[in-house]
């Protein structure tokens, strides 16, 4: 097909057909587009398919040529969507990123022209960005695939992402943030009023000492939450999931591999903890201490198993910590009645001793308790260390059953999990052993025993 040669054709608005100003051989028709005003075309030879540097005053540049045929020249702007952003790595940042032609370079900068409900289509590369990246609140960013996306931070030590209410990533691979800082976080300078929780599903983070997300409570108001599904922590002496100052997570699918911990909750975080897997690493799961004191009451009384306590200002919630001056046994409410004049009577299920106050008037402490309630989880050579040159069994890893749940301070974990040799647990105190086909814990010898010995000494008698 003939090319045609069009120079400096200007003074028409959209929508005009155009062969007032060119000779009556051609025509322009811009009947596709949708912008109004003046429109200036200039360029040398053209022909199918080609970017024909139409600027349309005002506006976007770079038009399409759909088709070139005989006395007429149709062309249209590239295909926009609505509410959506592309990042490529042969994108420019003074791009408006509305098309692939038109697409920016950097994640930043999309997040930067971003508003609520934009999705940031990023394409296949390697993106090393300038960090942390402000992601708005709900804000997607959507990586082709976390094999073929990856993100670096420029700044090594710093979070690569910060991220706010009904935020979404997916599809990337985060490497090289190091010093304990985070893939994905909320912003250091805190405001995060929490509905709906941050989501990153089909995500990797592979580093050294770095943490795969960090869910810090003391930055956000509300939920204080984060959610992760298949989201896969090779952070080589770093962190998988942190959790603290009374932050909130609900996981499924995490997979941690050689981390210092796996999961981490201190200082009140809580998480629930699904269909998920530490492999090698020091520890498995954590939980480590209380928030700092929600709120207080005085004893009444005190029996096996009940409290009674006044005072209080407000109820005290299932799972809830409490502990008695001068005592440094945690307990956990397992239920509270409504208050009635600022009395409630709480059950709970630890063991009372011969050095727990009892006396009418003892102060008595709220706290949220670091807390972690796993099901269906897997521990895999738990306690081998943290460079997996040398954690596998074949290159000398021994596992350390002890390290794959650990509680200290008060933090409680509740879990069901099996281990490398197949042998099931229910928390700390019952096994079930695949290998022996035995149940094993002091828990279940106290209650067989509790059920056999009347029937002994029946039969004694």
């Amino acid at each position: 097909m003939a090319e045609k040669k069009f120079n400096s054709i200007a003074g028409f608005s959209v929508g005009e057909d155009a062969n007032s100003v060119i000779d009556s051989n051609s025509s322009v028709t811009a009947n596709s587009l949708s912008a109004t005003g003046n429109v200036e075309f200039t360029g040398t030879e053209v022909s199918l398919g080609d970017v024909a540097n139409i600027a349309i005053l005002g506006g976007a540049t770079g038009e399409f040529l759909k088709t070139l045929g005989s006395g007429s020249v149709e062309f249209s702007k590239p295909g926009v969507a609505t509410n959506v952003l592309y990042v490529s790595k042969n994108g420019n940042d003074s791009n408006d990123g509305t098309s692939l032609d038109s697409a920016k370079l950097t994640i930043k900068s999309a997040c930067d022209a971003a508003t609520a409900n934009t999705v940031i289509q990023v394409k296949a590369g390697d993106y090393t960005e300038s960090n942390p990246i402000d992601v708005p609140a709900s804000v997607s960013i959507v990586g082709d695939d976390l094999r073929s996306v990856t993100v670096r931070p420029s700044t090594t030590t710093s979070d690569i992402f910060h991220v706010r209410n009904g935020c979404y990533i997916t599809g990337i691979t985060f490497r090289d943030h190091t010093d304990d800082a985070a893939a994905v976080a909320f912003p250091d300078e805190g405001g995060v009023a929490g509905v709906t929780s941050p989501y990153v599903q089909n995500c990797s983070s592979i580093t050294t000492t770095g943490t795969g997300m960090r869910i810090d409570g003391s930055k956000a108001s509300g939920l204080k939450s984060m959610v992760a599904d298949s989201f896969t922590q090779f952070n080589q002496n770093g962190k998988g999931i942190h959790i603290l100052n009374s932050g909130y997570a609900q996981l499924v699918s995490i997979f941690t591999i050689c981390t210092s911990v796996g999961v981490l909750c201190e200082s009140g975080g809580q998480c629930s903890l699904t269909n998920s897997n530490n492999s090698f690493g020091d520890i498995g799961i954590k939980a480590d201490g209380q928030s700092s004191e929600l709120f207080a009451g005085t004893l009444v009384s005190l029996e096996p198993g009940v409290a009674v306590v006044d005072n209080l200002a407000q109820r005290p919630a299932p799972n809830d910590a409490f502990q008695l001056d001068g005592d440094t046994t945690w307990y956990t409410v397992r239920t509270a009645t409504a208050l009635s004049g600022g009395e409630s009577t709480i059950t709970f299920s630890q063991s009372l001793d011969s050095n727990t106050p009892t006396s009418p008037g003892t102060g008595v402490g709220f706290y949220q308790p670091s807390l972690i309630t796993a099901s269906a989880h897997t521990f895999e050579y738990v306690g081998t260390g943290t460079d997996i040159t040398t954690a596998t069994p074949r290159l000398g890893g021994v596992p350390i059953p002890e390290n794959e749940v650990v509680q200290v301070n008060g933090g409680v974990v509740a879990s069901t999990s099996t281990d490398q040799f197949g042998d099931f647990k229910i928390g700390a105190d019952l096994v079930i052993s695949e290998a022996g086909g035995t149940i094993q814990g002091a828990t279940f010898e106290r209650s067989l025993f509790a059920i056999l010995t009347p029937y002994i000494l029946s039969l004694e008698g």
